[in-house]
């Protein structure tokens, strides 16, 4: 037995179709504007509308957005890519970025950003290398604890920042922040020969101990070889 419908369901598909082709073929949709959003700093926007691959003038529907993402991905600074149609001439490319906040050294190098986010291996490229480096984490940890070492690596990003909002950083510097599962976070300058014991936490509390006792550390004679911020109340240094 037939349905009646049948015919009209046909219809209504063909009809879609040739919506569809209809808007593929109108130059009204031609795109005019490539735009590209997100203040992208390791691309121009020119150079990541050229990898897009799209040109003007080509039919706005006729695109594949998801080919287009998926392209744009496989820069390895790119975090998200999102390209949206705004009718009727216009497509936008909106980016994010990995950004470096240190380099994570294993035994080879890596970029990490400041979400702790491990995003690219530097050991053999012509990338940046001025950043402080992480030691400290294995590439074993990383593959069979990769929760764990992304939370040390977010802070990490902590402690970098707090130190480097501090005064006395700019004499200081930095160049290595060493993690011990025990003993926590050593902060190692740029500009002197000792070391800073951080420890796990309390952060921004020790960093400002060190700030109250700054002066009278930087006016000493003595040949400082740590300090220690891990007494309450006080500061360890060792000669």
């Amino acid at each position: 037995m037939r349905i009646a419908v049948t015919g009209s369901i046909a219809t209504d598909h063909l009809l879609v179709f040739a919506g569809r082709l209809a808007l593929i073929r109108f130059n009204f949709f031609a795109i005019k504007h490539l735009t590209v959003e997100g203040n992208p700093t390791t691309l121009s926007s020119e150079e990541i509308i050229q990898r897009s691959g799209v040109l003007r003038g080509t039919n706005l529907f006729s695109v594949n957005i998801q080919e287009i993402q998926t392209k744009l991905k496989t820069h390895p600074y790119f975090k998200t890519v999102a390209v949206q149609r705004h009718l009727p001439d216009t497509l936008v490319i909106r980016v994010s970025e990995y950004l470096p906040e240190f380099i994570l050294s294993t035994g080879r190098l890596y970029y990490v950003d400041p979400s702790g986010d491990i995003f690219k291996d530097i050991t053999d490229s012509q990338d940046n290398r001025d950043f402080p480096v992480l030691t400290g984490i294995s590439e074993e940890q990383i593959l069979k604890e990769p929760a764990r070492v992304k939370s040390t690596l977010q802070a990490a990003v902590e402690l970098k920042r707090t130190y480097q909002q501090c005064p006395f950083q700019d004499s200081l510097g930095l160049s290595e922040i060493h993690f011990d599962k025990n003993l926590g976070f050593t902060l190692y300058p740029e500009k002197k020969k000792y070391s800073i014991k951080v420890g796990l936490k309390d952060f921004s509390e020790k960093i400002s101990k060190l700030t109250d006792h700054w002066e009278q550390i930087n006016q000493s004679k003595a040949a400082i070889s740590s300090i220690d911020l891990n007494y309450p109340g006080k500061i360890l240094m060792t000669l």
